[in-house]
Order: C-alpha cells, then structure tokens, then sequence
C-alpha cells in the first residue's frame, strides 16, 4: 500500500503546473508587506581598474569615485515593512579577480553600537551586515558573507527552505571600523570561492541585510517576509557583472603536527597530511584530504546511554562538514549518509585479564587513509556530490609479561557515496537519488560478524507551488548488506531490528541468511507559510532496512503518521513581540499491524517586547508498546505518560542572559517518572570575553529498566528493575578573542549518573494491564534471587546492578589564523572517567570524586599553510 501511494505522488508531481513562480508576492495579510515583497530590486555592479585595500576604512579612491552607493532598506523585524531605525548604504565593485562589497551601517547613537568579538560563524554577536549572492540563479541556494561590527566573518550557504550550512568556509577578506555616526564594513571575495556558470554576463539573486543588536532589529534591502515559505526566491538582483576570465581553482593546505600524550604506549607523535580543492570547473569542485587529523575538535559530551539505541553524535570534522548540504539524505532522525561512520572506533575491542597482568592498546579510532569530494551545481540545475574514503586496517594489541598478541580490531575499508537532484520550474520542483557503498576487506576471523558490503539506494522529490506556499514531498531509501551467516545473523538480532522478538508474527529470524534487505520513505505535504500552517507526515521503515555501515538508523519495522497544525503570529501586539503555537498528533505502529503508540502534543512559544521569552508545551501519550525494552523479548506495554516542560530566558540582547527551564514526565502508574531542571548563563564579560553554563539536573525512576535476559528451567525469561536514577552535568565554555583572528578557547564538561534498584522483577505477561500481572516481584533467598514459584535465578548470583559513572572531558584550543586560510593551533585534552557497581547516594560526592580519578592528557600544535595556485 505504502509503495502504491509513493508512485501515485511522484505521478501526480510530474502533472503538477509547471508555473515555478508568481511574480507578485500575496502571502501576508498585511498589503504593505506585501508590496515591499513584490517589488524587484536591482544593483548593477560596477568594474574597477583600482582595487581597494581592505582594512575598513573606506577611504580608497574607488569607493569614492566608482560606482553607485544604493539604500532604501526596510525593516523586517520587529517592525515588518516598516522603515529601519537606521539607515545603510551599499556598494558594489568588482575586477577579472574579485568581489568587493561596502557597506555603511549608520547609527544616530554611536555609543550603544556593539562591536562584540565572538566565534566565527555566530550570526548574532553584536551587530552585523552582510551579503547573499545566488550566483546559479536556482532561486534555492546561495553563498552568504558577513562581517560583525567587530571585524568577525560569518559565511553560510543558504538551502532552500530555511536550511543555512554555516559549516561552509570560504577563503576570504574582510576588515571593519567605527566611526563617530557609522561603522564600516569592505570585504574581498574571489570569484573562484563561489560557484557559478561560465558565461559573458552574469545575473545574480542578491539578498542584503544588517542586524542591531540592541534592539533586536533586521532590516533588508529587498523584503523577504519574516513567514515566507522560503527565502532565496525572494532576492533581488545583482547585475552588471561581465566578462570575468574563468580561472581553474586550485587550493592546497599542508598541514605538520606533534601531538604528546604522556601515559599512552606510544608517548609522542608527528604528522603531516595535504588538505585542497581543485575547481574541475566553474561549477564543480574537488576536495581531498590525505591523511587528515581531527585533534583540535571539540569532544563529544558524555552521556550514560541505558536504552537499546545507538547514542547520536554531531559531526564536527571541517572537511566533511563542508559542502554536505549537497549530500544530505535525511528521513525524520535517520540519514543515508552519516559521515561519523567513516573513522569511527575500531568495531572489534577483545577482553583482557587485568588481574592477569594483560594490558590493552587499540586506536580510539580508525585512521583516515585518503578522502575525496566532488560537489556543485550547473546552470541547467543539476547538483552532484561525490565522496570516496578509505579508512587503514587497524589492530589490537594485547601485552602480557612483554609478550605481545596482535589481533585484527577493523578491516581496511572502502566507502562511497553519490548524490544527484535536478530543478525544474525556477527549483519549485526537485528530483534527486543517492547510492551508498560500504566494502571491506575482512581477512581475520575474528572479524566475521562484520558484513562484507552493504550498498543503499533512494530516490526523492519534492514540488511547491502557489509561490512556495505548498508542498508535497515523497523520499525512499533501498538497502542490502551481504555478509558471512555470522554477520547477517548479528545484524537481524541487534536492537535496530530484533528479528527473534517472540511476539512479531510478521518477523522471523532466519541463522542461515547471508542477505539482508529491506526499505523506508516518507510522505509529507501541506502549507507551510502564513500565519495559519498544515502539515502532515506518513513515514515507514520495513523490518529489514539497514543503514548503519554508512547512515544512521536508529530503529527499523515501523510506521509514523504525524500530523501538524501551527499559528504563528509575528506581528508585535501588546506586550508581545510575537508567538507561535503548535498541536501535533501521532500514531506509531509496526510493520506487523501492531498499534506501538498514540500521542498528543501542545507547543507555544512567546517573545516578549523586553525580549524575554517563554516556552510551554505538553504532551500526552496515550498508548506506548515497546519493542526494544525487552532488548528481542516480547514487547511490553508501557503505561500511559503526561509530560510538561515549561521555560523562560531574560533579555537576550543583555550581556547577562538566564534561562530556566524544567521538564516533568509522570506515568499513569504512579512509579515511572524523569523531572530533569537545566539552569543556563551566559555572560559577556567584555565585547572579547565570554562565559557560558548550561547545568543539568534530573530525577528519573523507571518501572521496567532491562537488566538481563536469561534462561530458567528450559524457558527465557527477561528481568526488569525499578531503577532510581540520579544524573548531574554541566557544561562550561570560556571565550577569549583577542582578535578576529586569535582566540583562546576552552570547554569542561564534568558529568555523573548513579543510580539503585529498588527491586527486581521477572516479566510474566508483558502487555498486561494491571502491573501485578505483567510483573511478578523477585525475592532474595542467600545469594540468588527466586520468584514465588522458587525458581532460582542463577545469574543473578552476588548480583548488584546499581552503579555511579563519572566522567569529566575538557579541551583548551588557542587558534590564530595567521594568514588568510593559513592556521595555527595548540590544543590541551584532558580526561577522567570511571564506572563501578556502587551506588552513591550523593551527586555532589560523586562529583568531588572526578578529582581523584587518574587524568588521560594529550598536547599537540598543528600547523597549517593555505595557498592557491
């Protein structure tokens, strides 16, 4: 049923009008946002023969002599369509080399401007201005730069819909200045840093705006209404720019490095690697990396996962940060292409006997032999992405009395990925595919529960219309893993598919597959502008997809409908500024027909004329089966849950910002609850110095927290504890810009969890409704625990499943980009963690004792030099 209505949507897509846009902008009930949105705005660029010096000051001869200064900005918000507080002028020049863009942000009261240094890429330190130029003209995606009052750049891609990739760094100059009525930003940007078709005479969407931090107030050359379904659709026009000879790109970066980790095996290390782009055209650029190093990114906070699913990390490494808009394939929490996968932890750890004398050395991850990426997009609306790595076998070595055991920890491994979308109707209209390749050279059997290949497939589109104000949207993926028995056996019993789970008819564990396959997709639609919005949701995942050798999935065998109705109001009335209310209704079941969940859910936000804000939303799930609790058991009822978060943040615009929060999950069964309260600073010390905290504490007791599947008498039973769970963690940042370009930078996060069962259960009938029935209650008896039947538990003998984790990671980076592109680093990463079977009654102890656990330390500089040939 599912697939026939996929094929009925894309049929109906290729019908749909062709009309791409409606030149005049209706969307608002408000006529002068709307006249201020169809007006088409147009800069032409002038060409100079004398380049300007970029150093702020715009007192070269050319910008007082060349071209023309345009104004006329209108304020998007707070107050839409009105005019700004303020008034700005731009200008515009250019040569065979370069853009130049100069903007003049006045200000009546020079003494309230901000000029604050922040992180590059911080959109919102200080006040700002900046340009977006949609240079294939697709009226989807563009390459934007700014400059903070402060002299900071800030470059992003626009994608589409309200996508920004801020993970886009281009090679660039900019300086600003403060004036006594005004500050100055003059930026430099070469023609090879963005892309664009190679012809005699360009026109390009521009987009032009600034930002005053005070008074929380945009306003915009060209009027993209702040409820708009998009944005770059909107933009205005750069002409004037002509005859630039095409020039191929070539970017190489070499890179050194030492790196000293005091109580490792191999104490000191040195390295080196190449990082570049080639522009294999106008339009299409090549990345490469040989042997790159990641050590001076941020590491990931710590989290003691108790559920069946995978903990999701964030992807922080620049090089496969950059351009992955191109290459993103993403279905509700799941991706296609998750970039972690390559590098990851060796997949194979063995035991050691301590006690033994036995000592382990593994690689925290995998070595990156080489990686490669094509991306871009031509002048007819095709966009390509391309990415091949490599990554080295890795191995284990285990050390007894100096004896040493090697034993294969990861095979050398090939991973691919291809991406494709093509617009039509001015990008009102996309279809697009993507395949990915994951193969590996197992050799070692100690390596067979890996699979030997797996390759994924999919196929999306997606059309508006009525100037973007509605949509439908179709995505399905297609996978297969091949692999030894032992392999896809693993594979149908891990918790992302449970094929052994006794109570699916429709699911059957099969030890003699050496294949496995399986799809999923989604369906969605609706309107997505105005201040009244409709949304709805249909996605599916069969038993046996797979993702995970180079995607995320985080489970398989269900089907989500979701349906979402939305008012938004960003008209200031009252003491409001604006606010937004949701309802959002779910329905989850299995592939088998299995009805797993039905839920409710009110979100409202307001922001408030003294820019405070507040956040309240609840929810009510009202029937909640768990597939993954029993970890392949049957499934267990999970009894019905009310959940209430409620927020609040002072002034944002201050230099001392609190926000509150508290969220409360309470279940119908007078046991299971989690109340977690978060406390967040963030205080700006000085416009170079900067300190932020977000702490959090929580309170959880879960009726039926897993502990152990076993066997007794011939029969598998699953035993589940009342878990009473303390967690605390915060998290610590300290910013120190001494320039734009030098930064000192720091991170702590210390975190603790302990937690006692207060009783153990066996599940008898796990959908049961009354609790006596679906639990029956275990009992000490000497060292076992036995149920009322006296069956005796042998596992669980001395047993103990209380513990206290404590972790505390941190890193020190002093960053100094001594040469545009070119940088130096010194990094300092400290650790200390520790897990026991103990537990401590006191968070604030337990924190305490992260001082004596013993300390993992690593030191390395790296440097690295960026030239273009």
């Amino acid at each position: 049923m599912i697939r026939n209505s996929l094929f009925i949507l894309l049929l109906g897509l290729l019908f749909l009008s062709s009309n791409g846009q409606d030149l005049n902008y209706t969307l608002s009930d408000d006529s002068l946002v709307n006249h201020y949105a169809s007006i088409k705005r147009v800069y032409y660029a002038t060409r100079t023969d004398v380049a300007p010096k970029i150093d702020g000051h715009l007192d070269d001869e050319c910008w007082q002599t060349v071209g023309t200064w345009d104004g006329d900005f209108v304020q998007q918000q707070p107050h839409q369509a009105k005019p700004p507080s303020q008034q700005t002028e731009i200008k515009i020049l250019y040569d065979n080399k370069y853009l130049y863009f100069a903007i003049i942000a006045y200000d009546n009261e020079p003494e309230k401007m901000s000029p604050i240094l922040g992180p590059r890429d911080d959109a919102y330190s200080g006040d700002i201005a900046g340009i977006a130029l949609d240079t294939y003209h697709d009226k989807q995606t563009a390459f934007e730069f700014n400059l903070t009052s402060a002299g900071q750049k800030v470059d992003l891609m626009h994608l589409g819909e309200y996508g920004w990739d801020f993970n886009w760094n281009a090679v660039w100059d900019g300086k600003t200045s403060i004036g006594d009525s005004a500050w100055y930003a003059e930026m430099r940007v070469p023609f090879t840093q963005i892309r664009f078709a190679n012809k005699e005479e360009h026109v390009w969407g521009m987009h032009i705006w600034r930002y005053i931090y005070r008074l929380a107030e945009e306003s915009q050359w060209k009027l993209i209404p702040i409820d708009a379904p998009a944005m770059v659709y909107i933009f205005g026009e750069l002409r004037g720019i002509k005859d630039i000879p095409y020039k191929r790109n070539f970017e190489v970066m070499p890179y050194g490095k030492a790196k000293y980790i005091p109580d490792s095996y191999d104490k000191s290390n040195f390295g080196f690697g190449v990082d570049g782009k080639i522009g294999v055209s106008s339009d299409f650029t090549l990345d490469y990396t040989f042997n790159p190093d990641f050590g001076q990114v941020e590491a990931d906070p710590s989290e003691l996962n108790l559920t069946s699913y995978e903990v999701f990390y964030d992807e922080k490494r620049p090089f496969f940060l950059e351009g992955k808009s191109i290459l993103e394939y993403n279905s509700g929490s799941d991706m296609v292409y998750y970039s972690r996968r390559i590098g990851h932890a060796p997949s194979y750890v063995p035991g050691v006997d301590e006690e033994a004398g036995e000592s382990l050395s593994v690689p925290d991850n995998t070595s990156i032999i080489n990686a490669l990426k094509l991306t871009g997009k031509n002048k007819k609306g095709l966009s390509l992405g391309f990415v091949n790595s490599m990554t080295a076998k890795e191995d284990a070595i285990i050390t007894s009395d100096d004896v040493e055991e090697t034993l294969a920890a990861e095979p050398f491994t090939n991973y691919s990925l291809g991406r494709i979308k093509q617009d039509f109707n001015e990008g009102s209209t996309t279809i697009g595919g993507i395949f990915t390749s994951t193969i590996r050279n197992i050799k070692d059997d100690n390596l067979n529960f890996l699979s030997d290949n797996a390759l994924v497939g999919g196929f999306d589109v997606e059309h508006n219309w009525l100037n973007r104000k509605y949509y439908v949207s179709g995505k399905s993926f297609f996978s297969q893993v091949n692999g030894s028995e032992t392999a896809i056996s693993a594979l149908q019993i891990n918790s992302r598919h449970y094929y052994q789970r006794e109570d699916a008819e429709h699911l059957e564990f099969d030890p003699d597959k050496t294949r496995l396959s399986g799809w999923g997709g989604e369906i969605s639609g609706g309107k997505r502008s105005g201040k009244f919005r409709v949304q709805g949701e249909l996605e599916w995942r069969s038993p046996g997809v797979e993702l995970n050798d180079l995607g995320y999935l985080r489970q398989a065998d269900y089907i989500d409908q979701q349906m979402d109705v939305e008012y938004w109001m960003n008209k200031p009335r009252g003491i409001l500024l604006n606010y937004r209310l949701r309802l959002r209704q779910g329905h989850v079941w299995s592939y088998g027909g299995e009805n797993l969940q039905d839920d409710l859910y009110f979100y409202s936000t307001f922001r408030f004329k003294n820019y405070w804000k507040f956040d309240l939303a609840a929810k009510r799930i009202f029937k909640n089966i768990d597939t993954r609790e029993l970890r392949g058991g049957p499934s267990l009822l999970k009894d019905p849950e009310n959940k209430f978060d409620v927020g609040i943040s002072t002034n944002t615009q201050s230099d001392f910002i609190v926000g509150i929060t508290g969220s409360f999950a309470n279940s119908d069964d007078d046991i299971s609850k989690n109340n977690s309260y978060s406390f967040m600073v963030n205080w700006r010390v000085s416009n170079r110095f900067m300190l932020t905290s977000e702490s959090v504490y929580s309170l959880a007791k879960d009726n039926s927290q897993f502990l152990k599947a076993t066997t007794v008498n011939g029969r598998s039973e699953y035993l589940v504890g009342l878990l009473d769970r303390q967690t605390f963690y915060t998290t610590l940042r300290a910013e120190f810009f001494i320039t734009p370009e030098l930064s000192l930078q720091y991170y702590g996060s210390p975190y603790v969890s302990t937690g006692q069962y207060l009783d153990y259960r066996r599940v008898d009938d796990s959908k049961a409704i009354n609790l006596d029935d679906r639990f029956e209650t275990l009992f000490r008896e000497n060292s076992y625990l036995v149920d009322e039947s006296g069956n005796v538990y042998h596992d669980f003998n001395n047993y103990d499943f209380d513990f206290n984790f404590q972790e505390f990671r941190s890193n020190f980076v002093a960053r100094w980009e001594y040469k545009t592109g070119s940088t130096l680093y010194f990094v300092w990463t400290h650790n200390r963690n520790n897990y026991e079977y103990q537990y401590e009654s006191s968070l604030f102890d337990s924190l305490k004792g992260i001082r004596k656990l013993s300390a993992q330390n690593a030191f390395m500089i790296k440097l690295s030099y960026w030239f273009s040939l």
